[in-house]
């Protein structure tokens, strides 16, 4: 009992932190493009804020409960147990965590979490903007909407602007961009925290069906923790395994997807119903897999030790003298 509670203990310290460090993240980022943009922009507001930080709901949730099967293998909790209290803890935070996000943004949308007026544009007039073979030098105040400004493309003449058309924000081709990968698995963390605002708008019981599917699924890969007796590279593993169920949900939730299952089963089955009932039958096949190997081992370790002990009294057997 108190390795469940240490289960939990830990699963709601790492949740939080997981949040909190997400939402400092994320009110950075859009902190700075606000003060990098031409001119700058307004102070973060509320609703952008819990906007960015419900798209990683999901990859937040997928963190804790990969940690929390993780501590559970090191603690040697038992596999029902720890499937149990991991899928409990979270179902639990990320209701919470979904109804607190809509409660702040049912709230003042456009309040500013910061106060101090607006963000001061940097620069100055004639600042050059340069990426890749491209260069954009500003001859007017940045800081004011529509200044003249020339733009030099490589194999073509300089280019004078003394007016801009279109949004006057220059720094969208100077900006840095995430890798393949990182920008790869925050798509697919946006989409799938759409699913979740999308069946949380339903209603309650749609989300909790979806939530629910897909975090059974998840905790019923428990034994991806116990593959070797490294536990980092059982976390490893792990996060690969989660990395690519992650991908997978995307996939099932995907309009195309849908309409081709919807279409095969000629329109008999609700399109609402279709990625739970595959994530828990998916999770019931794992849970049946573990169960059964979990049977076999423990069979040939009650074989072994017969036989050790039937190996034990033959020897002593042979110690006893004859007569």
């Amino acid at each position: 009992m108190s390795n469940i509670a240490r289960l939990a203990l830990f699963f709601s310290i790492f949740f939080i932190l997981g949040i909190a460090l997400a939402g400092a993240f994320e009110y950075i980022r859009l902190a700075v493009d606000a003060a990098a943009a031409i001119p700058a922009g307004p102070p973060v507001q509320l609703g952008q804020f819990t906007g960015a930080l419900r798209k990683i709901v999901p990859l937040i949730l997928y963190c804790a409960i990969l940690m929390g099967l993780s501590y559970s293998a090191r603690r040697g909790i038992a596999l029902p147990a720890a499937i149990l209290g991991v899928f409990i803890l979270a179902g639990a935070a990320v209701l919470g965590l979904s109804l607190g996000l809509r409660s702040l943004e049912a709230g003042s949308m456009d309040a500013p979490l910061r106060s101090g007026g607006e963000t001061k544009t940097l620069g100055s007039p004639g600042l050059i903007l340069s990426r890749w073979d491209v260069t954009v030098a500003l001859l007017g105040d940045p800081g004011k909407s529509g200044s003249s400004r020339v733009i030099s493309i490589p194999g073509r003449p300089l280019i004078y602007q003394e007016t801009p058309s279109g949004p006057d924000n220059t720094v969208a081709l100077f900006r840095n961009g995430a890798s393949s990968s990182t920008r790869g698995l925050l798509v697919d963390s946006a989409l799938a925290a759409e699913q979740f605002e999308t069946r949380l708008n339903r209603g309650f019981l749609p989300f909790a069906l979806y939530g629910g599917a897909i975090i059974l699924l998840l905790s019923s890969l428990r034994f991806v923790l116990d593959l070797s007796s490294w536990p980092l590279a059982n976390l490893f593993c792990g996060a690969l395994v989660f990395r690519g169920i992650l991908a997978f949900q995307t996939f099932m939730d995907s309009r195309s997807v849908q309409t081709f299952i919807v279409a095969f089963f000629d329109h008999r089955i609700d399109s609402a119903i279709i990625s739970p009932v595959i994530f828990t039958c998916l999770a019931l096949l794992i849970l049946l897999y573990t169960f059964l190997v979990s049977l076999a081992r423990r069979g040939s370790r009650i074989g072994i030790s017969r036989q050790s002990r039937r190996q034990v009294r033959q020897k002593r057997q042979r110690k006893q003298p004859n007569g």
